[in-house]
Protein backbone atom coordinates (compact mmCIF):
# COMPACT_ATOMS: atom_id res chain seq x y z
CA UNK A 1 0.00 0.00 0.00
CA UNK A 2 2.77 2.69 0.58
CA UNK A 3 4.36 1.79 -2.67
CA UNK A 4 0.95 1.97 -4.52
CA UNK A 5 1.17 5.42 -2.95
CA UNK A 6 4.32 6.54 -3.62
CA UNK A 7 4.13 5.40 -6.98
CA UNK A 8 0.77 7.89 -7.87
CA UNK A 9 2.10 10.33 -6.33
CA UNK A 10 4.84 10.13 -8.50
CA UNK A 11 2.68 9.69 -11.31
CA UNK A 12 0.59 12.54 -10.62
CA UNK A 13 3.77 14.57 -10.05
CA UNK A 14 4.84 14.34 -13.43
CA UNK A 15 1.27 14.53 -15.05
CA UNK A 16 1.69 17.42 -13.60
CA UNK A 17 4.77 18.83 -15.15
CA UNK A 18 3.99 17.22 -18.15
CA UNK A 19 0.95 19.43 -18.54
CA UNK A 20 2.42 22.79 -17.83
CA UNK A 21 5.78 22.07 -19.57
CA UNK A 22 6.44 23.62 -23.46
CA UNK A 23 4.97 21.65 -26.32
CA UNK A 24 8.07 19.64 -27.84
CA UNK A 25 11.34 20.41 -25.98
CA UNK A 26 9.46 20.01 -22.71
CA UNK A 27 8.70 16.74 -23.20
CA UNK A 28 11.77 15.35 -24.62
CA UNK A 29 13.71 16.17 -21.23
CA UNK A 30 10.51 14.46 -19.59
CA UNK A 31 11.35 11.86 -21.54
CA UNK A 32 14.66 11.51 -19.93
CA UNK A 33 13.45 12.13 -16.61
CA UNK A 34 11.02 9.09 -17.12
CA UNK A 35 13.87 6.99 -17.77
CA UNK A 36 15.85 7.76 -15.56
CA UNK A 37 13.18 7.26 -12.68
CA UNK A 38 12.07 3.97 -13.99
CA UNK A 39 15.94 2.90 -14.06
CA UNK A 40 16.50 4.11 -10.36
CA UNK A 41 12.99 2.10 -9.15
CA UNK A 42 11.53 5.12 -8.56
CA UNK A 43 8.56 3.92 -10.61
CA UNK A 44 7.82 0.84 -12.14
CA UNK A 45 7.56 -0.40 -15.53
CA UNK A 46 4.13 0.03 -15.55
CA UNK A 47 3.88 3.20 -14.54
CA UNK A 48 7.02 4.16 -17.10
CA UNK A 49 4.82 3.17 -19.89
CA UNK A 50 1.63 4.84 -18.74
CA UNK A 51 3.19 8.33 -18.52
CA UNK A 52 5.55 7.53 -21.45
CA UNK A 53 2.50 6.81 -23.70
CA UNK A 54 0.23 10.48 -22.69
CA UNK A 55 3.59 12.77 -23.14
CA UNK A 56 3.84 10.94 -26.64
CA UNK A 57 0.36 12.07 -27.27
CA UNK A 58 0.32 15.25 -25.81
CA UNK A 59 3.54 16.18 -27.89
CA UNK A 60 1.41 15.17 -31.27
CA UNK A 61 -1.40 17.18 -30.16
CA UNK A 62 1.00 19.86 -29.34
CA UNK A 63 2.23 19.77 -32.22
CA UNK A 64 -0.85 19.66 -34.71
CA UNK A 65 -2.01 22.76 -32.98
CA UNK A 66 1.10 24.45 -33.60
CA UNK A 67 0.71 23.70 -37.48
CA UNK A 68 -2.76 24.31 -37.23
CA UNK A 69 -1.80 28.41 -35.99
CA UNK A 70 0.90 28.53 -38.27
CA UNK A 71 -0.93 27.18 -41.19
CA UNK A 72 -3.75 30.05 -40.16
CA UNK A 73 -0.86 32.63 -39.89
CA UNK A 74 0.17 32.02 -43.51
CA UNK A 75 -3.24 32.55 -44.99
CA UNK A 76 -3.93 35.50 -43.05
CA UNK A 77 -0.58 36.99 -44.10
CA UNK A 78 -0.57 35.89 -48.25
CA UNK A 79 -4.35 37.41 -47.98
CA UNK A 80 -2.99 40.23 -46.32
CA UNK A 81 -0.37 40.14 -49.28
CA UNK A 82 -2.76 39.98 -52.19
CA UNK A 83 -4.97 42.95 -51.26
CA UNK A 84 -2.33 45.13 -49.72
CA UNK A 85 -0.89 47.96 -52.69
CA UNK A 86 1.08 49.78 -50.22
CA UNK A 87 -1.81 52.45 -49.39
CA UNK A 88 -3.48 49.69 -46.83
CA UNK A 89 -6.05 46.91 -47.17
CA UNK A 90 -7.64 47.05 -50.83
CA UNK A 91 -11.42 45.33 -50.75
CA UNK A 92 -13.16 44.87 -53.41
CA UNK A 93 -16.80 46.42 -53.64
CA UNK A 94 -19.39 44.84 -55.78
CA UNK A 95 -22.23 47.16 -56.46
CA UNK A 96 -25.12 46.32 -58.58
CA UNK A 97 -28.03 48.66 -57.46
CA UNK A 98 -28.77 50.46 -61.17
CA UNK A 99 -25.97 50.01 -62.38
CA UNK A 100 -22.90 47.03 -62.19
CA UNK A 101 -19.55 48.40 -60.68
CA UNK A 102 -16.60 46.69 -59.23
CA UNK A 103 -14.00 48.79 -57.32
CA UNK A 104 -11.21 48.64 -54.81
CA UNK A 105 -11.13 50.75 -51.89
CA UNK A 106 -8.22 52.17 -52.52
CA UNK A 107 -9.65 53.82 -55.94
CA UNK A 108 -6.74 52.28 -57.94
CA UNK A 109 -9.13 49.60 -59.85
CA UNK A 110 -12.88 50.40 -61.31
CA UNK A 111 -14.54 48.55 -63.58
CA UNK A 112 -18.12 49.95 -65.37
CA UNK A 113 -19.83 47.63 -67.42
CA UNK A 114 -23.28 49.40 -68.76
CA UNK A 115 -25.44 50.33 -71.65
CA UNK A 116 -29.01 51.79 -73.41
CA UNK A 117 -31.42 50.72 -75.32
CA UNK A 118 -33.50 53.22 -76.99
CA UNK A 119 -36.70 52.05 -78.76
CA UNK A 120 -38.81 54.70 -81.23
CA UNK A 121 -42.04 54.49 -83.04
CA UNK A 122 -42.88 57.78 -85.20
CA UNK A 123 -46.32 58.93 -87.08
CA UNK A 124 -46.18 61.47 -89.97
CA UNK A 125 -48.89 63.85 -91.31
CA UNK A 126 -47.14 64.41 -94.18
CA UNK A 127 -47.60 67.80 -96.11
CA UNK A 128 -45.22 66.52 -99.31
CA UNK A 129 -42.60 64.12 -99.08
CA UNK A 130 -43.23 60.43 -97.77
CA UNK A 131 -42.16 60.89 -94.50
CA UNK A 132 -41.74 56.97 -93.57
CA UNK A 133 -44.15 55.67 -90.43
CA UNK A 134 -42.48 52.71 -88.29
CA UNK A 135 -40.22 51.93 -85.97
CA UNK A 136 -36.32 51.48 -85.13
CA UNK A 137 -33.84 50.72 -82.43
CA UNK A 138 -32.54 54.19 -82.09
CA UNK A 139 -29.86 53.13 -79.96
CA UNK A 140 -28.40 49.98 -78.58
CA UNK A 141 -25.01 50.28 -76.83
CA UNK A 142 -22.76 48.43 -74.50
CA UNK A 143 -19.71 50.04 -73.13
CA UNK A 144 -17.29 48.89 -70.74
CA UNK A 145 -14.87 51.51 -69.09
CA UNK A 146 -12.86 51.76 -65.47
CA UNK A 147 -9.69 52.69 -64.08
CA UNK A 148 -6.58 50.83 -63.84
CA UNK A 149 -3.38 52.23 -61.61
CA UNK A 150 -5.67 55.06 -60.34
CA UNK A 151 -4.44 57.56 -62.78
CA UNK A 152 -5.58 55.36 -66.45
CA UNK A 153 -9.17 55.40 -67.39
CA UNK A 154 -10.51 53.90 -70.35
CA UNK A 155 -14.25 53.37 -72.23
CA UNK A 156 -14.82 51.16 -74.72
CA UNK A 157 -18.81 51.46 -76.58
CA UNK A 158 -20.48 49.64 -79.26
CA UNK A 159 -23.41 50.30 -80.63
CA UNK A 160 -25.51 47.15 -82.26
CA UNK A 161 -27.20 49.91 -84.77
CA UNK A 162 -24.61 49.69 -86.42
CA UNK A 163 -22.39 46.81 -88.05
CA UNK A 164 -18.41 46.39 -87.89
CA UNK A 165 -16.56 49.91 -87.79
CA UNK A 166 -19.49 51.73 -88.20
CA UNK A 167 -21.16 50.18 -84.72
CA UNK A 168 -18.04 52.03 -82.66
CA UNK A 169 -18.25 54.73 -80.54
CA UNK A 170 -16.02 55.84 -77.49
CA UNK A 171 -12.72 53.64 -77.74
CA UNK A 172 -10.32 56.47 -76.02
CA UNK A 173 -8.04 56.27 -72.61
CA UNK A 174 -6.86 58.83 -69.93
CA UNK A 175 -4.24 60.04 -67.97
CA UNK A 176 -4.94 62.30 -64.91
CA UNK A 177 -2.01 62.50 -63.41
CA UNK A 178 -0.79 65.75 -64.69
CA UNK A 179 -3.86 67.28 -62.25
CA UNK A 180 -5.47 69.60 -62.75
CA UNK A 181 -4.85 68.55 -66.31
CA UNK A 182 -6.07 65.06 -68.02
CA UNK A 183 -4.92 63.58 -71.77
CA UNK A 184 -6.99 61.97 -73.23
CA UNK A 185 -6.47 59.41 -76.83
CA UNK A 186 -8.26 57.67 -79.06
CA UNK A 187 -12.13 57.77 -80.70
CA UNK A 188 -14.43 60.01 -79.08
CA UNK A 189 -16.92 63.50 -79.55
CA UNK A 190 -14.49 66.40 -80.20
CA UNK A 191 -15.60 69.28 -77.50
CA UNK A 192 -18.46 70.96 -79.36
CA UNK A 193 -21.86 72.45 -78.30
CA UNK A 194 -23.84 71.44 -75.13
CA UNK A 195 -26.51 69.18 -76.48
CA UNK A 196 -24.02 67.80 -78.63
CA UNK A 197 -21.79 66.97 -75.31
CA UNK A 198 -25.01 65.70 -73.52
CA UNK A 199 -25.33 62.42 -73.52
CA UNK A 200 -28.47 61.08 -75.49
CA UNK A 201 -30.10 59.62 -72.29
CA UNK A 202 -30.23 63.02 -71.11
CA UNK A 203 -31.72 65.32 -73.57
CA UNK A 204 -35.16 66.73 -72.90
CA UNK A 205 -35.95 65.34 -75.94
CA UNK A 206 -35.83 62.15 -78.04
CA UNK A 207 -33.75 64.36 -81.09
CA UNK A 208 -31.45 67.29 -80.50
CA UNK A 209 -31.98 70.19 -81.87
CA UNK A 210 -31.56 71.20 -85.93
CA UNK A 211 -28.14 72.68 -85.14
CA UNK A 212 -26.67 69.18 -84.74
CA UNK A 213 -26.40 69.74 -88.58
CA UNK A 214 -23.24 71.50 -87.75
CA UNK A 215 -21.86 68.97 -84.64
CA UNK A 216 -18.83 67.28 -85.14
CA UNK A 217 -19.46 64.08 -83.60
CA UNK A 218 -16.94 61.47 -83.12
CA UNK A 219 -13.48 61.64 -84.54
CA UNK A 220 -10.07 59.70 -83.61
CA UNK A 221 -7.52 62.70 -81.35
CA UNK A 222 -5.82 63.70 -78.48
CA UNK A 223 -7.94 66.40 -76.06
CA UNK A 224 -5.96 68.30 -72.97
CA UNK A 225 -8.56 68.98 -70.37
CA UNK A 226 -8.99 70.93 -66.98
CA UNK A 227 -11.97 71.90 -64.81
CA UNK A 228 -12.60 73.71 -61.59
CA UNK A 229 -15.57 73.50 -59.35
CA UNK A 230 -17.49 75.86 -61.82
CA UNK A 231 -15.14 76.16 -64.85
CA UNK A 232 -14.42 73.77 -67.53
CA UNK A 233 -11.74 73.21 -70.61
CA UNK A 234 -10.97 71.20 -73.12
CA UNK A 235 -9.05 71.33 -76.50
CA UNK A 236 -8.09 69.11 -79.09
CA UNK A 237 -6.45 67.99 -82.18
CA UNK A 238 -8.64 65.21 -84.60
CA UNK A 239 -8.13 63.28 -87.38
CA UNK A 240 -11.30 62.32 -89.26
CA UNK A 241 -13.71 59.32 -88.36
CA UNK A 242 -13.04 55.90 -87.45
CA UNK A 243 -10.97 54.49 -90.06
CA UNK A 244 -9.08 57.84 -91.62
CA UNK A 245 -9.62 58.93 -94.83
CA UNK A 246 -11.02 56.76 -98.00
CA UNK A 247 -9.00 55.07 -100.39
CA UNK A 248 -5.81 56.95 -101.31
CA UNK A 249 -7.26 60.83 -100.09
CA UNK A 250 -4.86 62.47 -97.11
CA UNK A 251 -7.33 62.48 -94.12
CA UNK A 252 -8.67 66.10 -93.04
CA UNK A 253 -7.83 67.39 -89.76
CA UNK A 254 -9.30 69.56 -87.45
CA UNK A 255 -8.87 71.51 -84.18
CA UNK A 256 -12.10 71.62 -81.37
CA UNK A 257 -12.06 74.16 -78.06
CA UNK A 258 -14.85 74.44 -75.66
CA UNK A 259 -15.07 76.31 -72.49
CA UNK A 260 -17.52 76.43 -70.04
CA UNK A 261 -18.40 78.71 -66.46
CA UNK A 262 -21.63 78.01 -64.47
CA UNK A 263 -21.42 79.95 -61.26
CA UNK A 264 -24.15 78.78 -58.29
CA UNK A 265 -26.56 81.40 -57.91
CA UNK A 266 -28.29 80.06 -54.91
CA UNK A 267 -28.83 76.38 -53.49
CA UNK A 268 -30.82 75.43 -56.43
CA UNK A 269 -30.28 78.10 -59.07
CA UNK A 270 -27.12 77.64 -61.59
CA UNK A 271 -26.15 79.89 -64.69
CA UNK A 272 -24.66 77.75 -67.61
CA UNK A 273 -22.26 79.82 -70.22
CA UNK A 274 -20.19 78.79 -73.12
CA UNK A 275 -18.31 78.95 -76.00
CA UNK A 276 -16.80 76.74 -78.68
CA UNK A 277 -14.49 76.91 -82.14
CA UNK A 278 -13.63 74.01 -83.60
CA UNK A 279 -11.58 74.48 -87.54
CA UNK A 280 -11.57 71.60 -89.90
CA UNK A 281 -9.27 71.77 -93.00
CA UNK A 282 -11.11 68.82 -95.40
CA UNK A 283 -7.70 67.41 -96.63
CA UNK A 284 -7.39 66.39 -100.09
CA UNK A 285 -11.39 65.25 -100.07
CA UNK A 286 -12.47 68.85 -100.32
CA UNK A 287 -15.74 68.01 -100.47
CA UNK A 288 -18.27 68.23 -97.70
CA UNK A 289 -22.41 68.55 -97.08
CA UNK A 290 -24.61 69.80 -94.09
CA UNK A 291 -28.27 68.25 -93.93
CA UNK A 292 -30.77 67.25 -91.00
CA UNK A 293 -33.86 65.54 -90.19
CA UNK A 294 -36.79 67.21 -88.85
CA UNK A 295 -36.08 66.50 -85.28
CA UNK A 296 -37.54 62.72 -86.00
CA UNK A 297 -34.96 60.06 -87.05
CA UNK A 298 -37.28 57.42 -88.13
CA UNK A 299 -37.92 58.95 -91.42
CA UNK A 300 -35.11 59.23 -93.64
CA UNK A 301 -36.03 62.67 -95.21
CA UNK A 302 -34.05 65.84 -94.72
CA UNK A 303 -35.99 68.78 -95.54
CA UNK A 304 -33.08 71.11 -95.39
CA UNK A 305 -29.58 69.80 -97.67
CA UNK A 306 -26.93 71.93 -98.87
CA UNK A 307 -25.92 69.13 -101.21
CA UNK A 308 -22.26 68.26 -101.87
CA UNK A 309 -19.87 71.56 -101.99
CA UNK A 310 -16.67 72.00 -102.80
CA UNK A 311 -14.64 73.05 -99.64
CA UNK A 312 -10.87 74.24 -98.53
CA UNK A 313 -11.70 74.26 -94.94
CA UNK A 314 -14.59 75.30 -92.66
CA UNK A 315 -14.84 76.86 -88.97
CA UNK A 316 -17.66 76.10 -86.82
CA UNK A 317 -18.75 78.92 -84.05
CA UNK A 318 -20.85 78.08 -80.74
CA UNK A 319 -22.50 80.17 -78.00
CA UNK A 320 -24.21 78.31 -75.14
CA UNK A 321 -26.60 79.48 -72.18
CA UNK A 322 -28.30 77.81 -69.62
CA UNK A 323 -30.45 78.64 -66.57
CA UNK A 324 -31.26 75.52 -63.61
CA UNK A 325 -33.75 76.67 -61.10
CA UNK A 326 -35.36 74.26 -59.21
CA UNK A 327 -37.66 72.24 -61.35
CA UNK A 328 -37.33 74.62 -64.31
CA UNK A 329 -34.57 75.18 -66.89
CA UNK A 330 -34.16 77.08 -69.81
CA UNK A 331 -31.38 76.21 -72.28
CA UNK A 332 -30.35 78.14 -75.99
CA UNK A 333 -27.42 77.60 -78.25
CA UNK A 334 -26.03 79.36 -81.45
CA UNK A 335 -23.90 77.86 -84.35
CA UNK A 336 -22.52 79.68 -86.89
CA UNK A 337 -20.21 77.98 -89.87
CA UNK A 338 -17.65 79.75 -92.12
CA UNK A 339 -16.97 77.75 -95.25
CA UNK A 340 -14.27 78.82 -97.83
CA UNK A 341 -14.43 76.51 -101.16
CA UNK A 342 -11.57 75.28 -103.05
CA UNK A 343 -12.22 77.50 -105.99
CA UNK A 344 -11.38 81.03 -104.76
CA UNK A 345 -13.47 82.44 -107.47
CA UNK A 346 -16.30 81.25 -105.99
CA UNK A 347 -17.99 83.19 -102.76
CA UNK A 348 -17.53 82.00 -99.04
CA UNK A 349 -20.42 80.61 -97.30
CA UNK A 350 -22.24 81.15 -94.20
CA UNK A 351 -24.61 78.58 -92.41
CA UNK A 352 -26.29 79.22 -89.15
CA UNK A 353 -28.80 78.02 -86.68
CA UNK A 354 -30.45 78.34 -83.10
CA UNK A 355 -33.01 76.94 -80.66
CA UNK A 356 -34.13 78.07 -77.61
CA UNK A 357 -36.43 75.60 -75.36
CA UNK A 358 -37.51 75.20 -71.83
CA UNK A 359 -38.91 72.38 -69.10
CA UNK A 360 -40.64 71.82 -66.29
CA UNK A 361 -40.32 69.09 -63.65
CA UNK A 362 -44.10 68.97 -62.58
CA UNK A 363 -42.77 66.66 -59.78
CA UNK A 364 -40.62 68.63 -58.05
CA UNK A 365 -36.92 67.40 -59.56
CA UNK A 366 -34.42 69.54 -60.94
CA UNK A 367 -31.76 69.02 -63.56
CA UNK A 368 -28.08 67.77 -62.47
CA UNK A 369 -25.52 70.19 -64.00
CA UNK A 370 -22.27 68.81 -64.15
CA UNK A 371 -19.68 71.30 -63.82
CA UNK A 372 -16.41 69.17 -64.92
CA UNK A 373 -18.16 68.43 -68.04
CA UNK A 374 -20.30 71.44 -68.85
CA UNK A 375 -23.13 69.03 -69.34
CA UNK A 376 -26.74 67.85 -67.54
CA UNK A 377 -27.15 64.81 -66.50
CA UNK A 378 -29.86 62.45 -65.34
CA UNK A 379 -32.28 64.21 -62.76
CA UNK A 380 -32.68 62.47 -58.96
CA UNK A 381 -36.43 60.82 -58.51
CA UNK A 382 -38.53 62.06 -55.55
CA UNK A 383 -40.10 58.67 -56.12
CA UNK A 384 -40.16 55.53 -57.89
CA UNK A 385 -43.32 53.56 -60.00
CA UNK A 386 -43.41 50.29 -58.19
CA UNK A 387 -42.09 51.60 -54.79
CA UNK A 388 -44.90 53.68 -53.89
CA UNK A 389 -44.45 56.35 -56.12
CA UNK A 390 -45.28 58.36 -59.38
CA UNK A 391 -42.02 58.96 -60.50
CA UNK A 392 -41.06 61.86 -62.45
CA UNK A 393 -42.80 63.92 -64.69
CA UNK A 394 -41.10 66.70 -67.26
CA UNK A 395 -42.76 69.02 -69.72
CA UNK A 396 -40.15 70.90 -72.34
CA UNK A 397 -40.95 73.57 -75.43
CA UNK A 398 -38.39 74.13 -78.00
CA UNK A 399 -38.27 76.41 -80.93
CA UNK A 400 -35.28 75.77 -83.82
CA UNK A 401 -34.13 77.31 -86.99
CA UNK A 402 -31.45 76.17 -89.44
CA UNK A 403 -30.05 78.02 -92.25
CA UNK A 404 -28.55 76.21 -94.65
CA UNK A 405 -29.02 78.69 -97.72
CA UNK A 406 -26.62 81.42 -98.83
CA UNK A 407 -25.08 82.54 -102.22
CA UNK A 408 -25.35 80.14 -104.62
CA UNK A 409 -26.37 77.12 -102.28
CA UNK A 410 -30.21 76.64 -101.69
CA UNK A 411 -30.03 74.35 -99.15
CA UNK A 412 -33.40 75.48 -96.97
CA UNK A 413 -34.71 77.26 -94.40
CA UNK A 414 -36.77 74.79 -91.45
CA UNK A 415 -38.12 75.91 -88.19
CA UNK A 416 -39.62 73.73 -85.69
CA UNK A 417 -41.70 73.89 -82.57
CA UNK A 418 -41.39 70.69 -80.57
CA UNK A 419 -43.59 69.62 -77.13
CA UNK A 420 -42.30 66.82 -75.26
CA UNK A 421 -43.38 64.58 -72.34
CA UNK A 422 -40.97 62.29 -70.20
CA UNK A 423 -41.70 60.24 -67.62
CA UNK A 424 -39.07 59.23 -65.24
CA UNK A 425 -40.30 56.03 -63.79
CA UNK A 426 -37.30 54.42 -62.52
CA UNK A 427 -33.94 55.97 -62.10
CA UNK A 428 -33.14 53.77 -64.88
CA UNK A 429 -36.54 53.83 -67.27
CA UNK A 430 -37.87 56.67 -69.12
CA UNK A 431 -40.48 56.64 -71.53
CA UNK A 432 -41.04 59.80 -73.81
CA UNK A 433 -43.26 61.51 -76.36
CA UNK A 434 -42.86 64.52 -78.27
CA UNK A 435 -44.47 66.37 -81.25
CA UNK A 436 -42.64 68.38 -83.87
CA UNK A 437 -44.55 70.57 -85.83
CA UNK A 438 -42.55 71.58 -88.92
CA UNK A 439 -43.81 75.32 -89.12
CA UNK A 440 -41.66 76.20 -92.01
CA UNK A 441 -39.30 75.50 -95.03
CA UNK A 442 -37.82 78.19 -96.97
CA UNK A 443 -36.37 77.25 -99.95
CA UNK A 444 -34.11 73.97 -100.50
CA UNK A 445 -35.08 70.64 -101.88
CA UNK A 446 -38.66 70.21 -99.79
CA UNK A 447 -39.44 73.92 -100.23
CA UNK A 448 -43.00 74.57 -99.03
CA UNK A 449 -43.47 71.28 -97.13
CA UNK A 450 -44.64 71.62 -93.38
CA UNK A 451 -45.42 67.61 -92.04
CA UNK A 452 -45.86 66.81 -88.26
CA UNK A 453 -44.31 64.04 -86.31
CA UNK A 454 -45.77 62.28 -83.37
CA UNK A 455 -42.66 60.36 -81.88
CA UNK A 456 -42.84 58.09 -78.89
CA UNK A 457 -39.41 56.19 -77.47
CA UNK A 458 -38.61 53.94 -73.94
CA UNK A 459 -35.56 54.40 -72.75
CA UNK A 460 -34.00 51.56 -70.30
CA UNK A 461 -30.41 52.37 -69.24
CA UNK A 462 -28.04 50.35 -66.70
Amino acid sequence: MPQLSRTLASALFIFSILLSAPASAGNQALMELLKALQENGTIDANTYQLVKRVAEQESNAAISATTTQINAQVEKTVAEKVVKNGKGNSNVTVNTKGKFTVKTDDGDFKFRLGGRIQTDAASYAEDGLRQNDGTELRRVRLFAQGTLWHDWNYKLQYDFTGSGINGLQDAYIDYSGFKPVSIRVGHFKEPFGLQNITSSKYVAFTERALISAFSPGRNIGVQLGSHGKNWSLKAGLFGQGRDGAVADNDEGMGVSARGTFSPKLAETTRLHLGAAISYRNTGSIDKVRFRERPESHVTNQRLVDTGSINADDFTRFGLEAALISGPFSLESEYNYLDLNRVNNAMPDLGFSGYYVQGSWFITGESIPYNAEKGTFGKPHLNSIVGKGGMGAWQLALRFSSLDLTDADINGGEEQNLTIGLNWYTTPNIRLSANYVNVLNINGGPAAGDEPDAFQVRAQVEF
